[in-house]
């Protein structure tokens, strides 16, 4: 159902009788949000599906009305009129990554810990299907950054609908975290939930510490904004609670033992599908050099892998746009 629809945008929930999971049992009902940037499917010239990260949303552009999550706008710098995804003639469809907490089906409520593990691929599954309810019958693309390229290295190997090439930025197809990371997580949503006020503040520090390792505290400092490194310290802290505020952990927990069970590496060196890869030079997440992203053997001719000379980490793609809008547009031509 769309809760918002214009000529060039639209966004909603779409609910779905059950989806089965790899790991037994289906997740029933099972809800997937989502937004649409550029003409309707059946009109456009190209239909692009758009992933986002592990703590984003499906707002790849900031909502005219509504809600808005802390994210929203995180795909700007190349989605709109004359970017690299191009919404005067691409229909750019982003949904909200299953397991999540801004729409679709996810850990919520006083059985938020009871919730299902989801896998990598059940996600897609969910995006196949609702793909199809939409009428699109085939992408000319999948664009996945980070959490999101996990699920686009997923569509290389195990599309539900035929794709004309994949690209992915700042990922890799074996996920990253641990299942400890995972239970860390729950234990700060249940005290988060029993009114913990020192789980609030390990919630807020754990977003902190993300953000100096994802290249934002260095992109605050070369902005020159801020008089001192407590001020630059301040305004970190303060973006890192109004995202806590939002952002639930129960939900980044489920995602966190999605990301850390995925491993596409054998399958990709199998996959025939076109895949643009694009790493940063200065991703510490996922460093260009990792040999735990390689496979056995060297990957196959259609996986080309491009290093971007980014300086702000694992967050140059949304932070350092004009770099990465010509390198997108370079992958998707």
């Amino acid at each position: 159902m769309a809760a918002y629809l214009s000529a060039d945008h639209a966004a909603g929930v779409t609910q779905f009788g059950g989806l089965r999971l790899d790991g037994g049992g289906t997740l029933a009902p099972a809800a997937l949000a989502w937004a649409r940037y550029g003409p309707a499917p059946g009109r456009a010239r190209a239909v692009v599906l758009l992933l986002h990260g592990i703590s984003g949303s499906h707002q790849a552009l900031r909502p005219d009305q509504g809600d808005a999550h802390p994210d929203a706008g995180w795909a700007s710098p190349w989605l709109g009129p004359g970017a690299a995804l191009d919404t005067r003639d691409t229909c750019v469809l982003s949904p909200n990554a299953l397991g999540s907490c801004f729409g679709s089906s996810g850990p919520d409520g006083a059985l938020a810990g009871e919730f299902p593990d989801v896998s990598i691929a059940d996600g897609v599954r969910l995006q196949g299907e609702w793909l199809r309810a939409l009428g699109v019958e085939r992408l000319d693309a999948v664009v996945g950054y980070s959490y999101g390229g996990y699920q686009a290295f997923q569509w290389a190997v195990a599309a539900p609908l035929p794709v004309g090439r994949v690209v992915v930025l700042a990922s890799a197809p074996l996920g990253g975290g641990s299942m400890a990371d995972a239970q860390r997580l729950r234990r700060i949503a249940a005290a988060l939930d029993a009114g913990d006020e020192a789980a609030w503040n390990e919630w807020v520090e754990l977003r902190c510490s993300t953000l100096r390792r994802y290249g934002y505290a260095q992109w605050l400092a070369d902005k020159g904004e801020h008089k001192s490194e407590s001020d630059l310290e301040q305004r970190l802290r303060a973006d890192a609670q109004a995202w806590a505020a939002r952002f639930s952990p129960w939900a980044m927990a489920a995602l966190r033992s999605a990301a850390c069970r995925y491993d596409a590496r054998a399958a990709l060196s199998g996959s025939s599908t076109p895949v643009r890869w694009l790493r940063c030079a200065s991703d510490e997440l996922f460093a260009p050099d990792d040999p735990g992203a390689r496979a056995r053997e060297p990957y196959p001719a259609n996986i080309v892998q491009i290093g971007v000379d980014g300086r702000y980490g694992h967050l140059s793609p949304l932070l350092e746009g004009r770099l990465w809008n010509d390198h997108l547009q370079r992958a998707l031509a």
